[in-house]
């Protein structure tokens, strides 16, 4: 009897996990979903730009100023080394239910992975698996993000500890769509205008915070400025 009651407490386990719900996050070869990951704009580092441009899927008309990270395996090793896709990381953020707000949403475990390092993949994750989200059920509802950082060869191996680093790091738009597992093909990641869709991961710029050198000298060279602008007054 004993044994029997094991083997039945085995069996519903089993399928409580196989009833998780699950997504595809890849970024390439998709053919309702492809978004570009974007260096920190020129002119406006300290603003995220967001939207698909017209290479993206679904295309969209939204223009960026800075280059598609990644398309390389060489060069420097510092953050504004935007080429080396190796020192630039993703992941998938999400929670179970539909239009929960960017700040609710947790890393998934297992999705983090590097932008490509091939030119003609500039901007795409190497990332091409199933997630499973925590917390939701097969055909539920989930609110699903990317988020990218500077990953410094393996010293930010998170998202939070680059942007407590104040690295580069940025994070797309949040959407909304129903999950697959247990004999439902789990769906791409949400793409604005696709059917069941609320919302819609799009392409997304980098926010990059200047360096604390970098802001004392351009407070110094202010205060510079106006004592002249007083002594020739």
């Amino acid at each position: 009897m004993k044994k029997a009651l094991t083997v039945v407490s085995l069996l519903a386990g089993a399928v409580t996990a196989y009833s998780q719900g699950q997504v595809y996050i890849g970024d390439y070869f998709n053919t309702d979903f492809q978004v570009t990951v974007w260096s920190p704009q020129v002119g406006s580092p300290g603003t995220s730009q967001t939207g698909n441009g017209t290479t993206d899927i679904p295309a969209g008309t939204q223009t960026y100023t800075g280059t598609p990270l990644g398309g390389s395996a060489s060069g420097a090793t510092s953050p504004s080394d935007y080429a080396n896709g190796n020192l630039w990381s993703v992941e998938l953020y999400a929670a179970p239910g539909a239009g929960d707000a960017a700040s609710s949403l947790t890393g998934v475990a297992g999705t983090t992975s590097t932008l490509y390092t091939t030119a003609g993949n500039a901007g795409l994750w190497t990332g091409t698996q199933t997630a499973t989200i925590p917390g939701a059920a097969v055909s539920s509802q989930a609110t699903l993000q990317i988020r990218a950082w500077y990953n410094g060869g393996g010293t930010f191996t998170t998202y939070e500890s680059a942007v407590a680093a104040s690295m580069p790091a940025g994070q797309s738009t949040t959407g909304s769509e129903a999950l697959g597992g247990n004999q439902i093909t789990p769906p791409d990641l949400p793409g604005p205008g696709n059917p069941g869709v609320t919302g819609g991961i799009t392409s997304f710029s980098l926010i990059s915070i200047p360096e604390p050198s970098t802001i004392a000298l351009g407070v110094i060279g202010a205060s510079a400025f106006l004592m002249r602008l007083r002594r020739k007054q």
